[in-house]
């Protein structure tokens, strides 16, 4: 079974006073059908490795997420490269949250 790793950044910015942002990166690596990435609220993962394919990754991603720059709301899939970074919104809780997603290497 093929793994990825990716490099996934996650900002936090703070809707209430004093209007904080958090930044934190890390390098994740997981198998196909994995999912990856738990939010504490909603307790649920944020993103699923589908498949590895060559230089590219097909990811899965939460419903409560939007893709930045896209207008297929209701396709959960995307290809995710190495050149561009892939980013995510959550807009629904306490407080405002990207995720930003770019793939680092395939393992076969």
């Amino acid at each position: 079974m093929a793994r990825a790793v990716f490099n996934l950044k996650s900002v936090v910015h703070k809707w209430r006073p004093p209007f904080s942002r958090t930044v934190d990166s890390q390098e994740v690596t997981v198998g196909e059908g994995q999912e990856f990435d738990r939010m504490e609220r909603p307790n649920e993962h944020v993103f699923k490795l589908i498949k590895c394919d060559g230089n590219k990754a097909l990811v899965e991603f939460n419903h409560l997420f939007t893709l930045k720059g896209h207008e297929h709301p209701g396709n959960r899939q995307i290809w995710v490269g190495k050149i561009e970074e892939m980013n995510f919104t959550y807009l629904w809780g306490e407080d405002g949250i990207t995720k930003s997603l770019r793939l680092k290497e395939i393992i076969e």
